[in-house]
């Protein structure tokens, strides 16, 4: 692992944009949610703000989304209501992921992983793109004090 450091997208390019020239690429007519700058993370449809963490494995980019909330910690400005039952399998995984996948501090694009960690040591996480368990995994021990992660099988 060369690098794993927190991101938050620059205020250029717009993520709007990005969403759209993504939705065009894969042909989406419309689109209900897309990523944005929120209150220093990175806020999707309803959901609080991700945290956002990028690191690269060689030359692959990744970049590492978790909900501050379930990590014992808040993003400022962050609601403090529950996730919604069931917000991992129900996330719009490429409407969320495509834009930033073409973000422009990618070179060569990156995958997107995106964790739940429901509670305890376990966790659940979807990718767009190639897996990095290894980095999901340094990024959650950078966050927690857990040192036992395993994944939800």
């Amino acid at each position: 692992m060369e690098t794993l450091e927190p991101w938050l997208p620059p205020e250029a390019p717009d993520l709007a944009v990005l969403a759209m020239a993504a939705a065009d690429a894969a042909g989406t007519a419309s689109l209900r949610a897309w990523p944005e700058r929120r209150k220093g993370g990175l806020g999707f449809g309803d959901l609080p703000p991700f945290l956002c963490w990028r690191g690269q494995v060689g030359d692959a980019w990744h970049l590492i989304l978790l909900q501050p909330r379930e990590l014992g910690a808040l993003v400022p400005g962050a609601r403090m209501a529950p996730l919604p039952s069931g917000w991992l399998a129900d996330l719009d995984l490429q409407a969320l992921a495509g834009p930033l996948a073409r973000h422009p501090d990618f070179p060569g694009g990156t995958s997107v992983h995106v964790v739940h960690v429901p509670g305890g040591p376990a966790v659940a996480v979807r990718t767009l793109g190639s897996p990095a368990p290894e980095l999901v995994l340094a990024t959650l021990l950078r966050l927690s004090p857990v040192a036992d992660w395993r994944p939800i099988i």
